[in-house]
């Protein structure tokens, strides 16, 4: 089984799906060696079973005109497939997925063979552009609106975070189906085929986002020079997973272990980089 064939597995499957899943539709050996790339697959646990989730660097150009850049030029609704209007009748960005600079992003990203609704689904949980955050202040204090001060008219998600990470029977809106919720969805132009993966998404963000917050606490500790909060981390600390941006980052002359190991990111046990500072 191929790296891009695993990408498209998940991304078919809502973002993400249990190791054990992968395993049976693929050599186990080839599965675990190309999950263990970071720059594209985040594992966690959940009940209990290992998870994958998809990972990407790639977003949607927010510029209405743009002479070039390193993200995708497309329509943001019609990759959510929502966009009322074709390019020939008054929508003024891109509906050509497979356009030479979109494809030449695709391609440089490993991504493709995604078609459009597997796309979709991959940069939902990456590209902060494409859904509203979930309001804080909602999920907490008393009242119908918690700590919100904006009430209905908010911009943010009035969703339960609780019910996002199990099950829970609070007073908090739980479905997104509900009055503020999907009226602060369809502001955003989310269709509403959508609403079945939306908690799965915001799930999924969720992972990701405590990756990156796990990884940028992980660099603080080492850019200081803690030897002794480094040591503290677990035997099995996964170095993997940092992405390209850090990698180059790492190969100064601020962290010698790294170089120590001939710029492999892979993971170290902590008696390898222990002192080297």
């Amino acid at each position: 089984m191929s790296e891009s064939a695993v990408l498209k597995l998940i991304c078919a499957n809502q973002g993400s799906i249990r190791v054990a899943e992968l395993e049976a539709n693929g050599c186990f050996d080839d599965v675990r060696r190309i999950i263990s790339n970071r720059e594209k697959f985040v594992c966690c646990r959940s009940g209990g079973e290992q998870k994958v989730v998809a990972k990407t660097e790639l977003r949607l150009c927010k510029a209405k005109v743009c002479q070039g850049c390193n993200n995708l030029h497309l329509c943001r609704k019609f990759l959510l497939g929502s966009c009322p209007f074709s390019q020939s009748s008054g929508c003024q960005f891109s509906h050509h997925l497979t356009s030479d600079h979109n494809m030449k992003m695709l391609g440089q990203h490993g991504l493709q063979d995604l078609d459009r609704t597997e796309l979709c689904m991959l940069l939902l949980q990456n590209d902060n552009f494409l859904l509203p955050p979930i309001c804080f202040h909602y999920n907490n204090g008393g009242g119908p609106f918690g700590w919100c001060q904006d009430g209905d008219s908010c911009t943010k998600l009035h969703i339960c975070e609780k019910h996002l990470q199990g099950y829970c029977q609070c007073h908090r809106a739980h479905d997104f189906h509900d009055p503020q919720p999907l009226k602060t969805l369809q502001a955003r132009g989310v269709p509403s085929w959508l609403f079945g993966f939306l908690k799965t998404v915001y799930i999924n963000k969720r992972v990701l986002r405590s990756h990156d917050d796990d990884l940028q606490q992980h660099l603080q500790t080492f850019s200081t020079g803690d030897t002794r909060a480094a040591a503290n981390y677990p035997d099995d600390f996964d170095f993997g997973i940092m992405n390209i941006s850090t990698k180059n980052q790492l190969k100064s002359d601020n962290y010698p272990w790294y170089k120590t190991q001939g710029g492999n990111c892979s993971s170290y046990s902590k008696s390898q980089f222990k002192g080297t500072f």
